[in-house]
């Protein structure tokens, strides 16, 4: 069973936002993290490709890049679970911040 939160906009509309895990926020975390306006760890992202491939050259395949790849992989992993677990949450305080209210919860 699925429990949903009601937000009512200024114009009257109701937006359900589920409760828990955001398997869209997992999924595409890093385009949400973007159009939700986190642009720093966007910034920094794209500072660390440029800097890496401007100063490093290309790759070699050693052992240490592997290890790097599979440390940068698992932080992405973790990054993702942490936009899937705080997904919704987020959607629903920007809701807030655009006038919306709360009305109540629903479930199904």
């Amino acid at each position: 069973m699925s429990t949903y939160r009601l937000y009512k906009a200024p114009n009257g509309d109701i937006v359900r936002v589920k409760m828990g895990f955001s398997w869209q926020a997992f999924f595409v975390g890093s385009l949400k993290a973007i159009v939700r306006r986190t642009w720093l760890l966007a910034v920094a992202g794209v500072l660390f490709y440029f800097g890496s491939s401007f100063y490093g050259g290309a790759p070699t395949a050693t052992s240490r890049t592997a290890a790097l790849l599979l440390v940068v992989l698992g932080f992405y992993a973790v990054y993702m679970l942490f936009c899937g677990v705080n997904g919704n949450r987020w959607l629903g305080d920007s809701l807030r911040r655009r006038g919306f209210t709360l009305v109540g919860e629903e479930r199904h």
